[in-house]
């Protein structure tokens, strides 16, 4: 037996794939069918042959057909001319998945056969066949290939019965061949047959099989002489797990069917998911259930056994050990259960699939035993300050005898809010409380009532603690800046030091405590309390600043100590080393880690630590993701020795926020880690899920809500009022009324209705930006129109209480009711009435389908071709269909199959992802604003230095700065700042200690950075002139293109009037043996008189490179600074550059979807070295006739300052298109300078936005693609 898949591509030739549309299909789909059929005509041959020489003659002609793109000729012996023929009574038949409405139709299969006493060799379908005494037996296997869900079939269509001539010649039929193949697709996809699109291919088609859904495909051979070679090829080659044969056994000219497998192949795969084991309320022991999910490719059937390790059950008989059937297709689930005794013991209860196991311990004690989750005990806040959740935390005792296996449900205000899952057993609590701190409602001040329940209990704050939970109405003690001590040794004293601001509203008195504690033995070694009194913000927030000296800390080695700063509202901790010599110290400078990241995939993590102790050391630095390790490494470091390590570690598997904690032996700092699934959007039975920072919208598509009423003389259609609302379910819950501009909301009434099957822009339609974790939902509520009553008779409502709008719709006069006689009917949310709204995708079907009246639109009016003539979707990508009833109570789709209600087309609302938001995190970026000092003081005065910073990232962080004087190290201060945050930071300069009449330097620097500043304090008094440097102020970093200037301050601190001349000089330490060189200079025009201060302005260096630069006059230096000149280089990103909706693309293929695009996101980054801002261009283009249409520019930054040794920075410009489906071309540019116009990088690439009802045969999401090389033979 041939190996499975052995005659695969690579035994035959096939053509090459004509058009962008049919490569791009072949390139992303793995099951792809291609059916290549030529036109040949062969003119008449004669002379005689034997069978050997027939079939090498056979075997030329196949190999002139595969390349039949060139023009060539196939000489035809004499010995075999005369007996060769062309007969056409055998057929092939392509069919997709068994439907008849789905296949090329019967199509002619011509065969050139040489006959000659009673042997025969023929050449039919790209194969050599021989026929024997024994049988019908291959020499040369067919153009049919298939591997792995793939499939090709390539067979010539010959016209013609006779061969005359010594050659014949085979030309090309470009022509016939586009005819010919167009045919062929749609006839496998629409209701068009073969011949129907060849007379007439401008009717209008319905599409019969989604493309994306073609699971099969049969190969049916009829009426063949070689049809047991058929048979016996295709069971030798291919595994009957994919390929099947039918019938068993075949005779000459009889039918063959050949069924191939397509699509995802893989074997099944049973696993258990979201397993559950309740009481069982209608009696003894345990209801069990679960979720079988197959993630292989195949359907199967298997046992499913639901059992526990308790072998019999004494009393109530109950199975210990239930087997359950199920079939579930490739990728599909089904939900199991069971019901199983119990017994006083410990159960290990199982549910198991041939592959899988899922199983949890459930504790029985007594009779009949069942679960009771008491809430004993709570830590729930009475209130909160704003965007600062504290925990909320309950605590659970199982007081019954059963595990409990439960949700506890958080509740705001009686909203459900959030859940947590809980496995309890008896007597015990859970493993960890359940805490619902990100729950809390604390983004908006307000009074709010909480409640927390599980299946048995329940606590309320307000009933249970008599207090409602109070936000951002109180004064809030918050610790806005910590000055650890660093560096220690034995026997120094530690400081900390604190700033205390009022965040909250109104004036607070309160206590603020500061301790320093050994973390070694949680001794407290100092502490101290501080009571402040300080205004709110409305009446001008006040901070004070505490602080706490433990002096003096002797140790006999390194300890490590930890401080906290305590309010009532904030606590801060961290932890500082006192070590018996000058310890290594290891600073975190730096740390970042790449946002977002896709669930389970790779990402850095980045960190830059500075050993600021006085003697080498090594640390381990190690990094935590959610509480654990994922990487570590040890590092030596000498004293002042800095360096950057980075690691790829895993994302978590389940998107959300995770904290990032990198540390060393004396420091550590909180990331965040932010995790994204694969998709943007997950739908569920009562909306959707963003999983990914997306834009998108809520677009009414119909509502029918109607009843037809009246007598013989009149009827007409009385529309029931309907309102929309969006439901957005994130930390916090938010309600959004919709399209109330219209008739108080109604979107059932005659004028709503006529505005949807208008041709104009529909009204209704929400868009906006959802963040990941937000739940989205679409609820409705319906009305009745109340009756009047004039105080002496009640007229029916039909008559009095319906206004007529002289609106006629379907034929029929129409009513409506006006808002003052509404009366509340139905209300469909995720808590009342949940069966009445249907969240269905794309290929579901439809929850009830061609039962509207004849009076109503019904889904398909609503949808269009959105739904196919069987009852399925065919949505656009990235969009979802809701479909409600608003009519019966508690709806289900069960009893939605006959004519009636429930029809589900009440409403229907599509929800479409428009955009993936696309943002850089920075994380937390620190910006030297100035520093400054003054430039003289007296010999008995210490001067103070004063460093001003910013934090200009997106996230809070910690930062150091390290101050020097006169060339000695002062240390260092820490401060952490919140994004957009700013402060100073002073240093003690020790001036009283220097000798009077000079000039001294000093420097404030970031540690880890290259951002530095500093000047020249004068001490003392000088009778001369002396025209001291006091400060100096220029950028970091430019670009080359750009041009940059130094600032600096001159003071005459001298005792004489004069003038000087002011130079700045600078060195690139990049050339290789570099020298400083005066760059700019300037000499005074007027007098500097003693106490004055004056101003220069100095050009920098413009070449690419390191620079070390200073400024000096006769009498000053200022101290060395860094500066650099890079070189900016903007390009468009080749790979996943493009987003449409919830996909992105490369530029360099196809982009295909179904359905329009609101919005195109385009990725341009920068490679180069210091970031810059760029324009970035689109235009895109009707690919057929060239009209623009679409053409806009965006400004967007990639990165700021030096960016050397770093990843490309990324940024995207976000246009909306607004395209409908058509074949359009685009242009990204992105240019050089702002406003230059010269173009440094472009792209271009292609898409097709298809129709949904379009027979996608050219699509990317069809496994069906059509491909013709037509050939004419001639004699």
């Amino acid at each position: 037996m041939f190996e499975w898949g052995s005659w695969g591509a690579g035994d035959r030739g096939v053509s090459h794939v004509l058009g962008v549309v049919l490569l791009a299909s072949a390139v992303i789909i793995g099951a792809i069918l291609i059916v290549q059929v030529g036109q040949q005509t062969i003119g008449d041959i004669n002379d005689d042959a034997n069978v050997e020489l027939a079939e090498e003659v056979l075997l030329s002609v196949d190999q002139s057909f595969q390349r039949s793109d060139t023009n060539e000729s196939v000489e035809i012996p004499d010995r075999v001319r005369s007996d060769i023929t062309v007969t056409d009574d055998a057929t092939y038949n392509l069919t997709l998945n068994g439907r008849s409405a789905c296949s090329t139709g019967n199509r002619s299969l011509q065969t050139i056969r040489y006959q000659e006493n009673g042997q025969q060799v023929g050449y039919q379908g790209g194969g050599v066949w021989r026929m024997t005494e024994s049988g019908a037996t291959m020499s040369s296997p067919p153009a049919v290939n298939y591997d792995q869900g793939a499939l090709s079939v390539s067979f010539a269509n010959i016209s013609g019965q006779q061969i005359e001539g010594s050659s014949v010649a085979i030309q090309s039929n470009a022509t016939a061949e586009r005819s010919h193949e167009a045919a062929l697709q749609i006839a496998m996809f629409t209701n068009r047959s073969y011949e129907e699109v060849q007379t007439d291919d401008a009717t209008p088609r319905k599409q019969m099989c989604l493309p994306s859904r073609v699971k099969n495909a049969t190969l049916t051979i009829d009426n063949s002489r070689y049809a047991r070679a058929w048979a016996d090829w295709a069971e030798s080659s291919y595994d009957d797990t994919y390929v099947t044969v039918k019938p068993d056994s075949v005779e000459p000219g009889e039918t063959v069917r050949i069924r191939f497998a397509l699509g995802d192949v893989s074997d099944p795969q049973f696993n258990v998911e979201d397993m559950r084991v309740t009481h069982n309320q209608n009696g003894h022991g345990a209801n069990v259930s679960a979720t079988i999910h197959n993630t292989g490719g195949l359907q199967s059937t298997q046992k499913i056994i639901i059992k526990h390790n308790i072998s019999s059950i004494t009393g109530t008989p109950k199975p210990t050990n239930v087997t359950r059937k199920v079939t579930v297709a490739g990728g599909k689930s089904k939900r199991v259960n069971a019901t199983l005794g119990l017994a006083d013991d410990v159960h290990n209860i199982t549910v198991t699939t041939d592959a899988a196991i899922e199983n949890k311990t459930i504790i029985a004690n007594g009779h009949n035993p069942k679960p009771d989750l008491q809430i004993t005990d709570h830590n729930i806040p009475a209130s909160a300050r704003l965007n600062a959740a504290p925990p909320a935390t309950i605590e659970i005792e199982n007081k019954g005898g059963m595990t409990g296996d439960q949700t506890v449900t958080f509740f705001v205000n009686g909203s459900k809010n959030a859940t947590r899952s809980v496995l309890v057993h008896p007597g015990e609590g859970p493993d960890s409380d359940p805490d619902f701190r990100s729950a809390l409602p604390t983004t908006e001040s307000g009074t709010y009532e909480l409640s927390v329940e599980t299946h048995d209990s329940r606590y309320n704050q307000p009933a249970d603690d008599g207090e409602y939970f109070e936000v951002g109405s109180s004064g809030v003690f918050e610790v806005t800046s910590v000055s650890p001590p660093g560096g220690l040794t034995s026997g120094d004293s530690a400081t900390v030091e604190a700033t205390i601001e009022n965040t909250g509203v109104i004036q607070k008195s309160d206590t603020v405590e500061i301790r320093i504690e050994n973390a070694t033995t949680g001794a407290t070694v100092a502490s101290k309390t501080t009571d402040l009194d300080l205004e709110g913000i409305s009446s001008g927030s006040e901070s004070e600043t505490v602080s706490l000296t433990a002096t003096p800390i002797n140790v006999d080695s390194t300890q490590q100590f930890t401080y906290t700063v305590d309010t009532a509202d904030d606590a801060e901790t961290g932890s500082f080393a006192v070590g018996a010599t000058a310890p290594p110290t290891f600073e975190i400078t730096n740390a970042d880690v790449d946002n977002p990241v896709n669930t389970s995939e790779q990402t850095t993590v980045e960190v830059s630590v500075v050993n600021t102790g006085s003697t080498v050391g090594e640390q381990d630095i190690t990094v935590d993701i959610d509480g654990s390790q994922v990487a570590s490494e040890t590092k030596p470091l000498n004293p002042g020795e800095s360096d950057t390590l980075d690691w790829q570690v895993t994302a978590p598997d389940t998107y959300g926020q995770y904290p990032v904690t990198v540390a060393t032996a004396n420091r550590s700092r909180v990331l965040t880690l932010i995790t994204q699934a694969d998709s943007a959007v997950e739908g569920d039975e009562s909306g959707v899920t963003i999983t990914k920072n997306v834009n998108a919208s809520v677009v009414l598509k119909g509502s029918d809500l109607e009843s037809l009423r009246g007598d013989k003389n009149e009827k007409y259609i009385t529309h029931s009022p309907v309102t929309m609302s969006l439901s957005v379910r994130s930390d916090s819950n938010e309600t959004i009324e919709l399209w109330r501009n219209y008739e108080n909301g109604d979107v059932n009434g005659p004028y709503a209705e006529q505005r949807l099957v208008s041709n104009g822009t529909s009204p209704y339609s929400y868009a906006s930006s959802f963040e990941p974790g937000t739940e989205v939902s679409v609820f409705a509520k319906s009305y009745q129109c109340q009756r009047i009553n004039d105080g002496t008779w009640l007229y029916p409502d039909w008559d009095y209480g319906w206004r007529n709008p002289n609106i006629e719709l379907a034929g029929y006069s129409t009513r409506y009711c006006a808002s003052d006689h509404w009366k509340e009917w139905r209300t469909v949310t995720e808590t009342q009435n949940s069966g009445n709204l249907e969240v269905r995708s794309d290929g579901d079907p439809l929850p009830a389908f061609e039962q509207a009246a004849e009076y109503q639109r019904g889904v398909d009016d609503a949808l269009g071709s959105r739904v196919n003539e069987s009852g399925y979707l065919q949505l656009a990508d990235g969009e979802q269909a809701f479909f409600y009833e608003l009519s019966k109570k508690n709806a289900t789709t069960a009893n939605a199959s006959s004519p009636g209600d429930p029809d589900y087309n009440d409403a229907i609302v599509l929800f479409r992802v428009n955009s993936i938001n696309k943002t850089v995190n920075r994380g937390p970026t620190f910006q030297l604003d100035d520093v400054d000092a003054p430039a003289h003081v007296d010999e008995t005065t210490n001067a103070t230095a004063t460093a001003e910073l910013t934090n200009v990232g997106d996230q809070t962080g910690n930062v150091i700065l390290e101050s020097s004087f006169d060339g000695s190290s002062l240390g260092t201060s820490s401060v952490t700042l919140h994004p957009d945050e700013n402060t100073s930071v002073t240093f003690t300069l020790p001036t009283s200690s220097k000798v009077s009449g000079s000039s001294y330097p000093y420097t404030i620097s970031v540690v880890g950075s290259p951002q530095a500043g500093g000047g020249n304090i004068h001490v003392g008094d000088t009778t001369e002139q002396f025209v001291q440097v006091d400060t100096v102020r220029a950028p970091n970093t430019i670009d080359s293109d750009d041009t940059a200037t130094a600032t600096a301050n001159l003071t005459n601190v001298g005792g004489q009037a004069g003038t000087d001349t002011v130079v700045l000089r600078a060195k690139n330490t990049d050339d290789p043996s570099p020298s400083f060189t005066t760059v700019d200079s300037e000499t005074m025009s007027t007098i500097l008189s003693p106490g004055d201060t004056r101003q220069f302005t100095l050009d920098m260096p413009t070449s690419r490179g390191n620079y070390t630069y200073y400024v000096e006059t006769s009498n000053s230096t200022s101290p060395e600074q860094s500066f650099f000149v890079g070189q900016s280089n903007f390009v468009v990103n080749d790979t996943q550059s493009v987003n449409i909706g919830a996909e992105t693309y490369n530029t360099s293929g196809l982009i295909e979807r179904s359905g329009g695009a609101q919005r195109m996101t385009v990725k341009v980054q920068n490679n180069g070295t210091v970031g810059d801002e760029r324009e970035v261009s689109l235009t895109i283009k009707n690919k057929s006739d060239g009209s623009t249409v679409f053409a806009g520019s965006k400004m967007v930054t990639a990165g700021s300052g030096e960016l050397t040794n770093t990843d490309p920075y990324p940024a995207w410009a976000g246009y909306d298109v607004d395209l409908d489906p058509g074949y359009y071309t685009y242009e990204v540019t992105v240019y050089d300078e702002t406003a230059s116009g010269t173009e440094a990088d472009t792209a271009t690439g292609e898409i097709y936005l298809k129709n949904v009802d379009e027979t996608g045969a050219t699509g990317n999401d069809s496994p069906i693609t059509v491909d013709s090389d037509t050939v004419t033979l001639g004699g």
